[in-house]
């Protein structure tokens, strides 16, 4: 299981608290006052906003080892609905009492800042995602900017799951994969407990930035 960031000022300690989410289950909602900010210990968090047509967007992802909607240390409100796609735990402290830990220990706001520079880019990476018409596009894209040293990515929730982050219907994600394996382009190993898929040759295309 993952921990807190080892740079968090010990101050922050007494503060925390955890939060143990089934999936589809949400931590905050759309206009809810902003009280506390959190760091995934282990699972999977998205950011779900609404469409006009009633459509689910998710708008930004946190995974083991992230913060999450880091900019409502800054909000009134919350400005999505936080759900859970996996089984989660989820660390949170109060708003306030973070930002004064950041603001008396630059060492600690620093690596924050450098923890956001990541994020940020990887959201820079799904949004140009995003903007790719073919479906084998997004998929090998996700595939080469998503995937671990090892090479392999691994999928925290359901293909469901993937297939809504990657703005996919569920049976157009299959089929594209099922095509991907059938062409040598992946390597899938799906067993009940791991769920993981790779590049096989030449790599992908490039992500953002």
């Amino acid at each position: 299981m993952s921990v807190s960031p080892a740079w968090l000022p010990a101050g922050l300690g007494p503060l925390t608290e955890v939060h143990a989410l089934s999936k589809g289950a949400s931590l905050f909602h759309l206009g809810q006052a902003v009280s506390r900010f959190y760091f995934v210990l282990s699972g999977e968090l998205a950011a779900i906003r609404y469409m006009p047509n009633g459509a689910e967007a998710v708008m930004l992802t946190a995974r083991t080892g992230e913060f999450f909607a880091e900019a409502s240390l800054f909000l009134p409100t919350y400005t999505c609905e936080a759900r859970a796609m996996t089984v989660c735990q989820v660390l949170s402290w109060p708003v306030q009492a973070f930002r004064d830990a950041l603001a008396s220990h630059p060492e600690a706001a620093l690596a924050f800042t450098r923890t956001l520079a990541v994020n940020l880019r990887r959201q820079c990476s799904r949004v140009e995602r995003l903007r790719l018409k073919s479906a084998s596009d997004r998929v090998l894209h996700y595939l080469t900017c998503e995937a671990g040293p090892d090479g392999w990515c691994v999928l925290a929730g359901t293909q469901q799951n993937l297939a809504t982050e990657l703005a996919l219907e569920p049976e157009t994600l299959y089929r594209v994969l099922a095509q991907l394996e059938k062409t040598g382009r992946i390597e899938r190993d799906i067993g009940q407990d791991i769920r993981r898929i790779r590049l096989l040759g030449r790599q992908g295309l490039e992500c953002a930035l």
